[in-house]
């Protein structure tokens, strides 16, 4: 056998092997699994006779003294090898605390984040006796939480967590002091076998691996709500390809479309244009210049300022909002405060997806500078301001009494002062939008002036956009990248 003939043959075998371990390991027992985790549970107070010359601990919860306080710490992950969704949990997720009665429950860590806020957002965690009752929350592999639980009365017994996942299941994870066997062996033939190959390749020679790296000088701009997130991909792509400085800088969707056109139209005739625009949505047809490729679906969020006292608005009363038939929150059953829209300028592909996808019209003129008053307009029916990016609006929405506005979906949930709201009725969330029931989402776009050179910064920089490490990044951001294919139907991400 000739010596690429075996290296072909040992690489396959190393590959397989490598597979029939993982899918055993993964896809047998079952693959959507939800482990827990009982990291902590212990009492708190002392009793006086125990104490003797010490200092009692007690508890003291809204001014009363909580007797035989215990404190529970579990956490909570999606161990299985599939995304889990609300429709998959037949019976929600409970745990139980024999002989116990709970007093409070908190979620200390959460990652995302924004799992912390979707189980503790309108009494979301319920208990009575000695059984918590967990929301419906989605789990993408490797999310976690963790409960953190006060309790009256000694432990007694286990902590169990109960439920009913559709094909799936609900285990107790064992904590491992080590790798398991299983791997132990599979890594011990898995360096045997890359010994052997690498003898083969010092003999015979093979060319190595073309480098995605490429140097240079690249801007990056457009969408506000995709700007940190740029900022992370970039940082990521400077770290691995030292030779290469991205600017990342956002004024708008339609603000960046026209100045790449306009630098496209500068530059040598054949030259590439190192700029890459990032749009809320496709481009308007009149750039028939520039070339888009889908990134992922963006999903954004209605917020308002937490004193305006609503959780859930339809969008004929979005409408009615914005043509100034409501002006306080009390005729929508909130607190008794005034209405202010706070919008973004025309160039925001995130109004402009708002206008689209929720009001169907445009906006009313501007009648504020200050977002508190008609100081622009006396007699406009509604009082409406507008602020250039993601994080003015936010930090005008959460300052503003009964300040209404629009954003990226995972921006609101970082921000004080600025509650997300339904839109009838549904979250703000990857699985009713599948299934067209959520109506405030796009697709973002990465735009160039025609084609970019091969293996140069603009076109390399965007097959890293693709990558795994982009694809993370977009995930812990909310967003969902359109070659994730597991979890987004291809139909969402236009072409």
């Amino acid at each position: 056998m000739r010596m690429p003939e075996i290296e072909i043959v040992l690489a396959a075998v190393g590959i397989a092997a490598t597979f029939a371990v993982w899918s055993f390991d993964r896809f047998m027992p079952g693959r959507k699994r939800i482990g827990y985790r009982v990291q902590m549970d212990t009492a708190i107070g002392m009793n006086p006779q125990d104490a003797h010359t010490l200092v009692q601990l007690r508890l003291i919860r809204e001014g009363q003294e909580v007797s035989n306080a215990t404190l529970a710490l579990l956490r909570v992950e999606n161990d299985g090898s599939k995304d889990i969704v609300r429709q998959d949990y037949q019976e929600p997720l409970s745990v139980e605390f024999s002989d116990r009665t709970i007093v409070g429950a908190d979620v200390p860590d959460a990652n995302p984040p924004n799992l912390a806020a979707m189980l503790t957002r309108n009494g979301g965690l319920r208990h009575d006796g000695g059984r918590l009752v967990l929301p419906r929350v989605p789990l993408n592999r490797k999310d976690h939480f963790k409960l953190l639980v006060l309790l009256t009365g000694e432990p007694r017994g286990e902590v169990t967590v109960d439920g009913f996942l559709s094909g799936g299941r609900i285990r107790r994870n064992q904590q491992r002091r080590g790798p398991r066997k299983i791997y132990l062996g599979l890594g011990a033939f898995l360096v045997t076998l890359l010994g052997v190959l690498g003898g083969l390749w010092l003999n015979g020679g093979t060319a190595p691996a073309k480098s995605r790296c490429a140097s240079g000088e690249l801007t990056v701009d457009g969408s506000t709500a995709f700007q940190p997130l740029m900022e992370e991909i970039a940082e990521a792509y400077e770290a691995e390809c030292p030779g290469a400085a991205i600017e990342v800088r956002a004024g708008g969707s339609l603000s960046g479309i026209r100045e790449l056109r306009s630098a496209g139209q500068a530059a040598p005739d054949g030259g590439d244009v190192p700029r890459i625009t990032v749009s809320d949505g496709p481009a308007p047809s009149r750039y028939r210049e520039l070339r888009g490729r889908p990134l992922g679906v963006v999903i954004f969020s209605v917020v308002v300022n937490k004193e305006a006292g609503v959780h859930n608005l339809t969008r004929a009363e979005l409408r009615d909002l914005y043509s100034g038939r409501i002006t306080n929150w009390r005729q929508l059953g909130g607190n008794d405060v005034p209405v202010s829209l706070v919008s973004r300028s025309a160039d925001s592909g995130t109004r402009q997806a708002f206008e689209d996808s929720v009001l169907g019209g445009s906006e009313p003129a501007v009648s504020s500078d200050d977002c508190t008053s008609r100081d622009r307009d006396r007699k406009a029916r509604v009082i409406r301001c507008e602020r250039g990016g993601t994080a003015q609006l936010l930090a005008e929405v959460g300052t503003v009494e009964g300040a209404i506005g629009y954003t990226e979906m995972s921006a609101a949930t970082r921000h004080p002062g600025v509650e997300r709201v339904q839109l009838d009725g549904y979250e703000p969330d990857i699985e009713p939008v599948k299934r067209d029931r959520y109506p405030y989402w796009t697709v973002e776009y990465a735009y160039t002036y025609g084609s970019p050179q091969d293996d140069g910064l603009t076109a390399e920089f965007l097959a890293y956009l693709n990558s795994d490490t982009a694809k993370n990044l977009m995930r812990s951001h909310g967003h969902v990248p359109c070659v994730d294919h597991r979890s987004l139907p291809d139909s969402l991400c236009r072409p």
